[in-house]
């Protein structure tokens, strides 16, 4: 025979485990969490590449200057994707009307510093950072109806720096 006490903590654990299951799954939002819904982007059938030259003098000092742009007939696959972990020294570029209101945003890890894999001299892979001096970039993208400006800027620990503003055309 069960003891009263091992019925009674036996009820209350399916009790709650009852109560755990019936338990909505919808995500709840507060009030104060909702926010007024922005204008969704207009998207052409255009693909903007744009390459630039980025280059760093003694003082650290980044300027970017562009060497050609190209417009394309298009779609691309994918829409670029925010990095998880942005950095200082990591680059951001803002899509802008005519107006000069930003339209999106995207984020893009320091092109200076690249990443080499290799193998060493014991057979195993090792990893460096590598600090470059200059090194050309490409932005793609799928160009918003309305787009006007590209601006880059260098994301700091105080405000983001402006370092080329870009017409497009």
């Amino acid at each position: 025979m069960v003891s009263a006490k091992v019925y009674l903590k036996s009820s209350v654990i399916v009790l709650l485990l009852c109560l755990i299951s019936c338990a909505s799954k919808k995500p709840t939002t507060l009030e104060s969490e909702k926010t007024i819904e922005q204008p969704k982007v207009i998207y052409n059938n255009k693909i903007l590449i744009i390459n630039y030259l980025l280059t760093k003098n003694a003082q650290d000092q980044k300027s970017i200057s562009l060497i050609n742009k190209i417009n394309t007939e298009g779609n691309l696959k994918e829409r670029p994707k925010k990095p998880l972990n942005t950095t200082i020294g990591d680059l951001q570029y803002a899509l802008l009307d005519a107006d000069l209101k930003e339209i999106e945003t995207h984020t893009l890890k320091n092109p200076l510093k690249k990443t080499v894999e290799f193998v060493n001299d014991f057979g195993n892979f090792e990893k460096r950072i590598l600090d470059l001096d200059s090194v050309q970039f490409s932005i793609r993208l799928q160009l918003p109806e309305n787009a006007k400006h590209i601006v880059i800027s260098e994301i700091t620990n105080k405000k983001p720096i402006q370092l080329l503003s870009t017409k497009i055309e």
